[in-house]
């Protein structure tokens, strides 16, 4: 299971990644990909907050172990206005007196999904990118979700663009169900997600609920990889439940 981990580091003000314009009412989520091999979302809060030379920039920022907010969501950025004929999408037109042609800028939060080394996007960044978009519907309503790509024509986010299908599945598994867990207690939030990240945790976890009574084949699934994170954590609420009749 994946955790949204979101966190807020605004870049310094700058012309050329964060001006300080203010940002419409939002009408979209543009999905974006850094085409930096191995770049995380911390890399490129640092290289937004020095950038000089061009203009550049995103709200958010997804990798495999968090999403960073480096810029306010009332703000725009400098990611889906690079066609001069004005975006493809005809509702994203806009301009501003502060901001002439700004267009899809004004109107839409940017989301750059980190590269691997190896130029994938990871699994779990994909997932958590999810989760981040949920996050935003909640708050701005359920807008249309759409590439940089659909916008001017770059091939950006590029596997969502080569691949229709990978693209339409991302669309599909938005609108399913929210299933993160809440907290109101950032302590225990960071106990769950180290539980979820420790291997040895999990395999504790694991044993107990066999010792508690569990059938042993999840020991072979969990040392398979088959066991997925809700169920070691159902197991471990399981076995201390049954340790305690």
């Amino acid at each position: 299971m994946v955790a949204l981990n979101y966190e807020t580091k605004h870049i310094a003000k700058n012309k050329f990644s964060r001006p300080g314009y203010k940002l419409l009412p939002v009408k979209a989520f543009v999905l974006h990909y850094t085409a930096n091999h191995g770049g995380s979302a911390e890399n490129h809060f640092s290289y937004f907050n020095n950038l000089k030379g061009r203009y550049a920039s995103a709200h958010i920022f997804v990798d495999r172990t968090k999403s960073l907010e480096i810029i306010p969501l009332t703000e725009v950025a400098f990611h889906a206005n690079e066609r001069k004929e004005g975006p493809l999408i005809p509702s994203l037109k806009a301009t501003a007196g502060y901001y002439p042609g700004g267009n899809a800028n004004l109107n839409t939060i940017g989301i750059e999904m980190c590269m691997e080394k190896d130029g994938t996007i990871h699994p779990d960044t994909i997932a958590r990118t999810i989760l981040v978009i949920q996050k935003l519907q909640k708050q701005f309503g359920v807008l249309p979700i759409y590439r940089h790509y659909d916008i001017t024509g770059k091939r950006c986010p590029a596997p969502f663009v080569s691949d229709e299908k990978l693209w339409k599945k991302f669309l599909v598994d938005v609108k399913k169900e929210d299933n993160e867990l809440k907290f109101s207690s950032g302590t225990l939030k960071k106990e769950w997600e180290t539980f979820l990240g420790s291997k040895a945790q999990r395999e504790i976890a694991v044993k107990a609920a066999v010792e508690a009574g569990y059938s042993a084949n999840w020991i072979k699934n969990f040392e398979e990889g088959k066991a997925e994170n809700g169920d070691v954590a159902a197991l471990a609420i399981g076995a201390l439940i049954r340790a305690n009749k």
